[in-house]
Order: structure tokens, then sequence, then C-alpha cells
């Protein structure tokens, strides 16, 4: 998902300043259900991320941190 310049999608970039990820394993899958969740007009709140994010397993407890950056990157995108 990197551009051809080699910098990150704004999601994977909110997923690093948000510290949501740990062992990685689930990360490319939380990243694609993100960006769906985002283009999909459903990342209002913090409820409705969870609830889009919530067919994701993740072992690590990054939940946190990966509703964090799905906020964000809805904040930045709207700037």
């Amino acid at each position: 998902m990197t551009a051809a310049d080699g910098t990150l999608h704004l999601l994977q970039q909110t997923f690093i300043d948000n510290d949501a990820l740990q062992r990685g394993y689930c990360t490319p899958g939380q990243i694609m259900s993100g960006l769906a969740c985002i283009a999909e007009g459903l990342a209002g709140d913090d409820e409705q991320i969870r609830e889009y994010m919530s067919g994701n397993l993740c072992r690590c407890g990054a939940y946190i941190g990966i509703v964090a950056a799905v906020r964000q990157a809805v904040a930045e995108q709207e700037e």
C-alpha cells in the first residue's frame, strides 16, 4: 500500500502514530477493514468503528490504538 515514492498510506501512518500494532500478524487485515470502514462512511464515532472492526480478531490488545488510528485518519482526511 505504499505510494510510488515510498510514502505510507495515511491509515498505515496513523497505525504507527497510535501504536496500533504489536505483533503485526493481524495488522494487514485491520488496515484493510479500517479502509473499508472509512470508505463506507461507518467511522463516525468510536462505537461505529469498534462494531465495524469487530470481525477482526487481535490477541495483542491493540484495539484502543486501532480505533484511534481510524479516527485520526478520518480527521486528517477531512482537513
